[in-house]
C-alpha cells in the first residue's frame, strides 16, 4: 500500500537520500537489517531466504517493491470494482460496476449513461425506517459504507420525502429457529468464526487510520474491509434479536435464547471476542431484555453461566475487565474492535498532530501502539480454536449451491456444515428498533 502511495514513496526516497549521506547512520542500518528481516519471517512464518536489496537507492530498512506481499484472498482493494445497487422510488434495481473509491459524482455520470435515467437527480441512502439523508457529490466509497440494510436510491430532489424502503431491506417474517436447533450451538460458533476470521485477516491496519481520520482525508485509500468487518458486528447483535423476535411459541423460544447464550460461551471459547460481544449485545437488546417469561424458563445453570459471560461487557474502568482478558490470551484472536476503534478515536481526537508546527511524534507512538495490537492478534495463520480448518476449506467451493437451495430461505433444512456455511454468511436481519419492539409486545405484551 506504500509503494503505491506517492507521498510516501516520495517522503521515502527523500529519508533514504538523507540517511546516506551518513556513513555512520547507513552502515549501522544495513548491520541491522538481516535480524529485522529474521525477525519479520519468524512473525509471519515466512521462508528463511532473505530478500536481496535491488534497487541501490530503496531505503534499506524496507522490503524491496519485487518482495510478495501478504495474501489478500477475498480482500477489496482500491483498484477492485464493485457492485452499487441503484434503487428507483418504484423499487426497480440497476447495478452497476464501478470502482470501490468512486465518487457519488461518478455513480450519478454513469446513471446519466443509462436509458431512462435522467440528469437532475440527486443520489440518497434509505435505511430500513424510511429515513433517507441526501450524499455529498464529492463522497466517495459509498456503496461498501452502506449500513445494515441501507439501500442506494436516485430521485429528483422534491421526492426525497416520499420514498419508502425496498422490501428486501425489512428483513425476513420468518425465523430459523427450526433450523437452528439442528446445529450445536459449538459448531455454529466454528463457523461464524471461521467467517469472522477471512473478514477480520482481509483488514489492512492503515484502513483503521484512514476510518479514523474520516473521510476527508481519504485520497487513494479504502475503508471497505474494515466497514465490512463492523456491519458484520451489527448485522450478529440484531440476527440475534431479530431470531428471538420471530420465535411466536415461548417453549422453542426459552430454547433459542439457550441456544444463543451458549453459542456466546463458545465464541469466547474460540477467542472470537468481536462476535462474542455482538451476540451478547443481541441478547441485552430492550426487545429481548423484556420478554420476562422467556427468561424465567431458563434452567438456573444457563442464567447463571449469562451472568458470568455478562462481566466481560463490565464498561467500567475503561472496559478493564476485558482489557486484562485480552492480554492473558495468546494469538490468534479476533478482538472487539469497536473499542479499538474507539481508543484510535481518543487518541486522534486528545492530541494535536502538530505541536508548534512540528510533527506529534508521541502521538504517532500511541497510534502506532493501538494498530500493534491488531497485528499481534493475527500473528498466527490458523483461526482461533477451530479444529475444522481442513474442513471448512471445500465448504467455500459448496457455498454458492448452498446459497442457492436450503439458505437462500434462511432455513437450515440438515446439519450439513456447507448449508451451514452459506447460512452465517446471508444473515437476514430486522435492525429497525422500532419493528424489533412491536414484535417483543406481540410475544409478550
Amino acid at each position: 500500500m506504500l509503494h503505491t502511495d506517492p507521498v510516501a514513496s516520495s517522503f521515502l526516497q527523500k529519508l533514504s537520500d538523507l540517511v546516506s549521506r551518513d556513513a555512520r547512520l547507513s552502515n549501522l542500518l544495513r548491520e541491522q537489517w538481516p535480524e529485522r528481516r529474521r525477525h519479520h519471517r519468524l512473525e509471519n512464518g515466512c521462508g528463511s531466504a532473505s530478500p536481496q536489496i535491488k534497487a541501490r537507492n530503496m531505503p534499506v530498512w524496507l522490503p524491496s517493491q519485487d518482495e510478495p506481499l501478504p495474501s489478500s484472498n477475498c480482500a477489496i482493494r482500491v483498484g477492485d470494482k464493485v457492485p452499487y445497487d441503484i434503487c428507483r422510488p418504484d423499487h426497480s434495481v440497476l447495478t452497476l460496476q464501478l470502482p470501490v473509491t468512486a465518487s457519488v459524482r461518478e455513480v450519478m455520470a454513469a446513471l446519466a449513461q443509462e436509458d431512462g435515467w435522467t440528469k437532475g437527480q440527486v443520489l440518497v441512502k434509505v435505511n430500513s425506517a424510511g429515513d433517507a439523508v441526501g450524499l455529498q457529490p464529492d463522497a466517495r466509497g459509498v456503496a461498501t459504507s452502506l449500513g445494515l440494510n441501507e439501500r442506494l436510491f436516485v430521485v429528483n430532489p422534491q421526492e426525497v420525502h416520499e420514498l419508502t424502503p425496498h422490501p428486501e431491506q425489512l428483513g425476513p417474517t420468518v425465523g430459523s429457529a427450526e433450523g437452528l436447533d439442528l446445529v450445536s450451538a459449538k459448531d455454529l460458533a466454528g463457523q461464524l468464526t471461521d467467517h469472522d476470521w477471512n473478514l477480520f485477516n482481509n483488514i489492512h491496519q492503515v484502513e483503521l487510520i484512514h476510518y479514523v481520520l474520516g473521510p476527508q482525508h481519504l485520497r487513494d485509500i479504502t475503508t471497505a474491509n474494515l466497514e465490512r468487518f463492523m456491519r458484520r458486528f451489527n448485522e450478529l447483535q440484531y440476527w440475534v434479536a431479530t431470531e428471538l423476535c420471530l420465535c411466536p411459541v415461548p417453549g422453542p423460544r426459552a430454547q433459542l435464547l439457550r441456544k444463543f447464550i451458549k453459542l456466546a460461551a463458545h465464541l469466547k471459547e474460540q477467542k472470537n471476542l468481536n462476535s462474542f460481544f455482538a451476540v451478547m449485545f443481541g441478547l441485552s437488546n430492550s426487545a429481548i431484555s423484556r420478554l420476562a417469561h422467556t427468561w424465567e424458563r431458563l434452567p438456573h445453570k444457563v442464567r447463571k453461566l449469562y451472568s458470568a459471560l455478562e462481566r466481560l461487557l463490565d464498561p467500567s474502568w475503561n472496559h478493564r475487565v476485558y482489557r486484562l482478558a485480552l492480554t492473558k490470551l495468546s494469538p490468534p484472536v479476533i478482538p472487539f474492535m469497536p473499542l479499538l476503534l474507539k481508543d484510535m478515536t481518543f487518541i486522534h481526537e486528545g492530541n494535536h498532530t502538530l505541536v508548534e508546527n512540528l510533527i506529534n511524534f508521541e502521538k504517532m507512538r500511541m497510534m502506532a501502539r493501538a494498530l500493534r495490537m491488531l497485528h499481534r492478534c493475527r500473528s498466527h495463520s490458523n483461526v482461533p480454536l477451530s479444529p475444522r480448518r481442513s474442513r471448512v476449506s471445500h465448504l467455500h467451493e459448496d457455498s454458492q449451491a448452498a446459497r442457492t437451495s436450503t439458505c437462500s430461505e434462511q432455513s437450515l433444512s440438515t446439519r450439513s456444515p456447507a448449508s451451514t456455511w452459506a447460512y452465517v454468511q446471508q444473515l437476514k436481519v430486522i435492525d429497525n428498533q422500532r419493528e424489533l419492539s412491536r414484535l417483543s409486545r406481540e410475544l409478550e405484551p
